[in-house]
């Protein structure tokens, strides 16, 4: 079919425009508008988070810098963010069904996601960001090789956001698409998407009750057989190991009821990371069917895995289920291609770059391939810089990476860093005219070091 053509309602046009309001996209438009920009934020959903808090991702990892670390502050000024071991009961955080039970020490932080948002929109009308909730990024006009507009649909009808820079926030790489910059379909090294996975919290549960039951049955294997046996657990599969996936690190979200907890900030509430969607579905978070389909079928699961918990775990007697995530977090979605790709090879030599931006470590799950968390290697400028379209900027997950490179980098600590990098190179490269491919990258360097993202 081919659509009418019709004119568009300008709303504004300011100097840089932020697609997604996720932890990429707070810490790109707060940066914006601290150097100077005049900012617009578009977000699908009525709230900032993303996957922190709509997608119930409520625990970080360090290290904690600039925006990021002004958050978490707050948080833990007003109460609303802990350290992740003080909330479990002694001898839970290595327990065999807490998710984080290798990460030890690392000083993770457990926050409300409801504190999260107020916070995050306090810091947006002190910095006067224009928020554009409830509104739908659908495509863009694209000109001689810039984008012009971006296009909106909301309760108001459609409307076009015109700017000098963008910013690819929405952690599926749609303003990529839209633009015809070029990216990379999401695959494995099995050849299929990372399965996605619908996060839960349980409220009223009895740790300590938990703990005494594990004694004689640690990962809760002899009720799972009983629930199986008896036809109330249609949809367990057991969990993969990393031998039978051939090494691969996808085998972590292999398996259901998966039963890995951690703690949140309320002493009773538990969230688990359950509800993924089988790996061998292949299914792909940037098709819609396939998004449909796992919402559904992956509801069911949580709904007979809810019951088996009240039903046969001791401490879940009078527990219930408080939250279901509001939509499916997919973890890896399209790959854009930039100035430099990132590869895994560059982040297991460490390598050091001449434009870097930030200095990562891997992610710590990655101790399955064999990888130091002490290693830690450089993001290059041109990671944020896609290919054809001369004045947009990726952030958080939808930078240049190969899938190997990608699991280090997709986190919401380090997508808000990515944010804060791709938000004041849209505010420079907007204020001196010039495209984002042409800023002078010792003016940036100065800059992020003075933010507290580079050493100086």
């Amino acid at each position: 079919m081919v659509e009418p053509e019709r004119k568009t309602h300008v709303l504004t046009d300011v100097d840089v425009v932020v697609v997604g309001g996720g932890p990429a996209g707070i810490g790109a438009a707060l940066a914006s508008a601290r150097n100077g920009a005049d900012t617009t934020l578009i977000e699908r959903c009525g709230s900032l988070g993303g996957m922190s808090t709509l997608g119930l991702m409520c625990v970080v990892v360090p290290p904690m810098l600039g925006v990021t670390k002004e958050i978490f502050d707050r948080l833990r000024n007003m109460g609303y963010a802990v350290d992740y071991e003080d909330r479990w009961p002694k001898g839970m955080t290595s327990n065999a069904l807490a998710h984080f039970s290798a990460w030890e020490g690392l000083g993770l932080t457990v926050f409300d996601p409801e504190a999260f948002r107020i916070v995050v929109n306090e810091m947006m009308e002190e910095e006067g960001v224009r928020l554009l909730f409830h509104s739908q990024f659908v495509d863009t006009i694209v000109e001689d090789g810039a984008i012009r507009a971006a296009l909106l649909e909301n309760v108001s009808g459609r409307q076009a956001i015109k700017g000098k820079v963008f910013v690819d926030a929405t952690g599926t790489g749609d303003v990529v698409a839209r633009s015809g910059a070029p990216y990379v379909e999401a695959r494995d090294a099995t050849g299929v998407p990372m399965p996605m996975t619908l996060m839960y919290k349980m409220g009223g549960v009895d740790f300590e009750k938990l703990l005494e039951h594990q004694k004689k049955d640690p990962e809760l294997a002899k009720l799972i057989a009983e629930a199986k046996a008896k036809g109330e657990l249609p949809y367990y599969r057991p969990k993969k190991s990393v031998e039978e996936m051939k090494g691969h690190y996808d085998a972590v979200y292999t398996g259901h009821p998966r039963l890995e907890m951690s703690p949140l900030v309320f002493r009773d509430e538990m969230l688990v990371w359950g509800g993924p969607v089988p790996h061998e579905w292949g299914l792909d978070g940037t098709k819609v069917e396939d998004l449909t389909r796992a919402e559904v079928n992956v509801r069911k699961q949580i709904w007979a895995e809810v019951n088996f918990l009240k039903k046969y775990v001791p401490g879940f007697e009078n527990a219930f289920l408080s939250t279901v995530s509001s939509y499916m977090g997919v973890r890896e979605k399209r790959h854009p291609v930039g100035e430099h790709v990132l590869t895994f090879d560059d982040v297991k030599s460490g390598r050091k770059f001449d434009d870097a931006t930030l200095r990562l470590n891997p992610d710590p799950g990655a101790i399955i391939l064999g990888l130091p968390t002490t290693l830690s290697f450089d993001l290059p400028y041109r990671c944020l810089l896609p290919k054809k379209i001369d004045n947009l900027l990726l952030a958080g997950d939808n930078i240049s990476a190969d899938h190997g490179a990608f699991l280090h980098i997709r986190n919401v600590v380090k997508a808000m860093n990515i944010g804060q990098v791709a938000g004041t190179a849209a505010a420079l490269s907007a204020k001196k005219r010039v495209k984002p491919k042409d800023l002078d990258y010792p003016t940036l360097r100065t800059k992020l070091v003075k933010q507290g993202l580079l050493p100086r």
